[in-house]
């Protein structure tokens, strides 16, 4: 048995981080506001959202070809970078590559 090694593709998505101001705005779209005890959270419709049940402020909702997901903070900027056009790659919501860089531009180590 012979492992190759592959490189995961990377891909944009867009995505919102849920705060008290938008907290409203997001569970219209993918929930209901519900209380347990003091603590406010999103329950979340497993239809949009499959992977979580709940949604709570500081979390991020993220959008990507008609499908939501969402993240704890953690879990979020553990998978996510935001978006800087400086990095290189550019990479649509299809994962198209949209623009290679220059590989003389990086230092072999």
């Amino acid at each position: 048995m012979e492992f190759k090694q592959y490189i995961r593709k990377p891909f944009a998505v867009q995505a919102v981080e849920i705060t008290e101001e938008n907290f409203e705005e997001v569970a219209a779209v993918v929930g209901q506001v519900r209380t347990k005890g003091d603590t406010k959270f999103i329950a979340l419709d497993r239809r949009l959202v499959p992977n979580v049940t709940r949604a709570y402020v500081g979390w991020y909702l993220t959008f990507l070809n008609d499908n939501y997901r969402c993240y704890s903070p953690k879990v979020f900027n553990d998978q996510f970078v935001e978006h800087q056009p400086a990095t290189g790659y550019f990479f649509d919501e299809t994962e198209e590559v949209l623009e290679e860089p220059d590989p003389t531009a990086f230092d072999v180590v």
